[in-house]
């Protein structure tokens, strides 16, 4: 293909030939076909001008009813820009994919994005997040530093990258690496607690078991968050130091888990806790509500941090 020069480059060229400069010395100087250069003078003295003329060039592919179609589509899901020529083309209009992307990033300046993932919720559980947000709105710091937030998480050897937060910044694709991952990567589920001042230790699910509430109640409520609860006074580290100065205070929140909500593990809550959330209070699919979920994606990138594991 041709390079095309500026319309500036030849405004000098010009210039300086009608400054008095030969049109092959301007050539030499320049670095231009002296062909060209008198090509530029005369259009100069016959048109004044050295712009290009309007509607030069390629036509575009693109029909009036395309630009409307694919204008339409912006903030449309399931748009990309082989679905979009696919489409204009069983109407008649050929065009390839490529022109597509180039009239909706060039001309219409949008930019193509990946829709966020987030949890599906009903309106009865938009109505109970609604709903325990505003029982707690005047809540004050000391109240929050009450609850014990409780939860599980699994790590994998190999875990695929957070796709929220993990990026490359590079001068084109080639210089990306490719995140290796294998197929059935070996994974452990945790279960862990965590306040404003002190966490439980981890209790680590056997590979295998399943999380029954006869599970639940017996090896992880009876036994790992009450050796917690259980601490004596003393300052240590966050893994052996008592959870609350006061722990006739506290307030233990767990999901909407089947483990969690079943009778069982609501009557021994009832039964063994000083205060908890009852399964009706704490709203279903509300992960975000959870600041633990915070603390186990620092967890994992801390660990991404490190040599990689060979096993669990």
């Amino acid at each position: 293909m041709v390079r095309e020069t500026s319309s500036c480059a030849r405004s000098r060229a010009v210039g300086i030939v009608l400054g008095g400069m030969t049109q092959k010395c301007a050539s030499e100087k320049l670095g231009v076909n002296i062909r060209t250069i008198r090509r530029w003078l005369s259009r100069y003295q016959n048109e004044g001008s050295l712009e290009n003329m309007h509607g030069r060039g390629r036509k575009s592919k693109l029909t009036k009813v395309a630009k409307i179609v694919i204008a339409k589509s912006i903030s449309k899901r399931h748009q990309s820009t082989q679905k979009l020529a696919k489409r204009l083309r069983s109407k008649g209009c050929a065009v390839s994919h490529t022109t597509v992307r180039k009239y909706l990033r060039s001309t219409l300046k949008v930019i193509p994005f990946k829709p966020q993932k987030q949890p599906k919720i009903t309106e009865k559980q938009r109505t109970a997040r609604l709903k325990f947000c505003r029982d707690r709105k005047t809540w004050k710091i000391e109240d929050w530093c009450r609850v014990l937030f409780a939860d599980e998480s699994p790590f994998e050897i190999y875990p695929h990258p957070n796709s929220q937060n993990d990026r490359v910044w590079a001068y084109d694709r080639s210089q990306l690496l490719p995140s290796e991952r294998i197929k059935y990567p070996s994974k452990i589920l945790v279960w862990g607690v965590m306040l404003f001042r002190a966490v439980s230790e981890l209790h680590f699910i056997p590979k295998g078991q399943t999380i029954t509430a006869e599970y639940y109640v017996n090896e992880i409520l009876n036994g790992s968050l009450m050796s917690s609860l259980l601490r004596q006074p003393g300052q240590g580290s966050i893994l052996t130091r008592k959870l609350l100065p006061d722990m006739s205070r506290y307030i233990f929140q767990q999901d909407g888990a089947p483990a969690h909500t079943a009778k069982r593990a609501q009557e021994w809550c009832n039964t063994n806790l000083v205060e908890f959330w009852h399964k009706s209070q704490w709203p279903g699919s509300s992960p975000d509500l959870n600041p633990i979920e915070n603390l186990w994606s620092i967890v994992k990138q801390e660990i991404e941090l490190m040599d990689t594991p060979t096993n669990i």
